[in-house]
């Protein structure tokens, strides 16, 4: 039965109440709090987006580029967005960037987990990259 109570919390979780701008504020707010004790890295930071919406900037410190941005939906979900790939138009996601170009999460705890291994993947490659333009 682990299918069928997957999908009853599922629907538990898309019938959530809309946050509000408030909500949607401090919600963010406490995901940056998580995402910078969870991943310290001397090659990563990340920003609180100075904008009407909340969202996190994902920076990439030895240049200081912005790799992606995060943020909280009205419905408590969390969108990664990829910077990579947005300026290239559509494609294949290995010719646009070295990110999923955007994922949505419904569950905080589950992003929160596996934000470090897509990261990890994803600097590895830009690093890459990044020596083989140099060369």
């Amino acid at each position: 039965m682990g299918f069928d109570k997957d999908i009853d919390q599922l629907k538990s979780e898309l019938q959530t109440p809309a946050l509000g701008n408030e909500g949607i504020k401090v919600a963010t707010e406490q995901l940056f709090g998580k995402m910078s004790e969870h991943i310290k890295s001397k090659r990563l930071s990340f920003a609180m987006a100075a904008s009407d919406t909340p969202a996190i900037t994902i920076i990439y410190v030895p240049n200081g580029e912005k790799l992606a941005t995060i943020s909280v939906n009205d419905d408590s979900s969390i969108s990664f967005q990829s910077t990579f790939g947005a300026d290239q138009g559509e494609g294949d996601f290995d010719d646009v960037g070295y990110f999923p170009p955007f994922v949505e999460y419904y569950d905080e705890a589950e992003f929160i987990e596996e934000a470090p291994e897509m990261l990890k993947q994803g600097i590895a490659e830009y690093e890459l990259d990044q020596e083989e333009d140099k060369d």
